[in-house]
């Protein structure tokens, strides 16, 4: 009992723990319940209605006056909430019902002072404009996105060699870095190939022959690449800005700078 202190005393005894637990002695609560059986036998009846010790209740020792020694029971207020509803008499449901007002009494919210309502007040602002910020930081996100979309809608079969060129460059930084044009331009090669059913590399292979007996000279022919290939094809052409478009959206080049 050292180690408990009233917390109310209306209708029962309820004691407040040093944890800041609320409970209810069982000797108490047999005697307010006008219980005629021993409590020996009436709180271990009780207990066998599905409580468990350390979790519902708990026991301590005490001394009495003669001598002897008698076991106590310190029962949560739930577990006497329900032994003083079972025991169907208006002295059990008096007891249960003051047990749920002080309950809620102990769950209710403290109201909140003059300085904690301004820091709550305090906090909201630094939340809201937290929230702001990264708003903010999002939509800037979006901006890029939409005008690296423009950059890919925008590429037609007019201005297709360069703005295809600027286009693969942001496809391989998109990968990791410049490092990968060549990788991103061999695939797209690649698709053309498979798409528009030709091999760049016979037909490259040809226009060198036939400038060759055009007498052009050699450092000419050899500057050719696929592009000026694709570039005598209109068909090829759309092919290849087509494929471009797709491997832009693939890797997400219109994300390029939108950190």
């Amino acid at each position: 009992m050292n180690e408990l202190k009233i917390f109310n005393q209306e209708v029962i005894p309820v004691y407040e723990t040093e944890e800041g637990n609320k409970v209810v002695l069982g000797r108490e609560l047999h005697e307010n319940l006008n219980i005629v059986s021993k409590y020996a036998d009436w709180i271990k009846n009780m207990i066998l209605y599905g409580f468990d010790e350390n979790k519902d209740y708990s026991t301590f020792s005490k001394n009495l006056e003669n001598g002897g020694r008698t076991i106590e029971h310190v029962l949560t207020l739930d577990m006497a909430k329900h032994i003083a509803m079972i025991q169907r008499t208006p002295q059990g449901f008096a007891i249960r019902q003051k047990l749920i007002e002080l309950e809620k009494m102990v769950n209710k919210p403290l109201p909140m002072s003059q300085a904690e309502i301004l820091a709550a007040q305090a906090q909201l602002l630094v939340d809201i404009e937290k929230k702001q910020r990264e708003q903010d930081k999002a939509i800037e996100k979006v901006d890029k996105c939409l005008d690296g979309i423009c950059d890919i809608v925008k590429l037609d079969t007019t201005s297709w060699r360069e703005e295809s060129r600027k286009l693969i460059t942001k496809i391989a930084k998109s990968m990791g870095g410049v490092q990968y044009i060549r990788d991103v331009q061999t695939e797209i090669y690649k698709l053309v190939e498979l798409r528009g059913s030709v091999n760049l590399s016979i037909r490259l292979t040809n226009k060198r022959r036939r400038m060759a007996d055009e007498g052009v000279c050699k450092s000419k022919r050899d500057k050719l690449n696929y592009l000026d290939i694709i570039a005598e094809d209109k068909k090829l052409i759309e092919i290849y800005t087509a494929i471009t478009k797709e491997m832009a959206v693939k890797y997400g080049a219109f994300y390029e700078n939108a950190v």
